[in-house]
């Protein structure tokens, strides 16, 4: 039984990348994760695959985490599909480009 045996996790950005490696972890400690993807239901899926292969549950849930109205609808949703949200890991964010200083 892992650590985290009957939570439910909402990680933003799961899909790919820093949130793919993220989840993983998650799953193998025993937790049910919403896996949020605002792009490729299909990176989604396989990212949800990789939690249930390490011991978890994983629900995939589409919102772009730049869109308030988005994300409320996410959270709203969770309920339904797991019962609840336990942690919650916003490590998406917004880039600002910004040009290199000149010497």
């Amino acid at each position: 039984m892992g650590q985290l045996e009957g939570t439910v996790a909402l990680v933003t950005e799961t899909a790919v990348g820093i949130g793919r490696a993220i989840a993983e972890p998650y799953g193998r400690e025993g937790a049910t994760l919403v896996v949020n993807y605002s792009k490729s239901r299909t990176e989604a899926e396989a990212t949800a695959q990789l939690v249930t292969q390490a011991g978890g549950g994983a629900v995939p849930l589409r919102a772009d985490v730049a869109r308030d109205r988005e994300v409320r609808a996410m959270v709203a949703q969770t309920p339904e599909h797991c019962g609840r949200v336990d942690p919650l890991v916003n490590h998406a964010g917004i880039p600002v480009w910004r040009p290199a200083a000149t010497s």
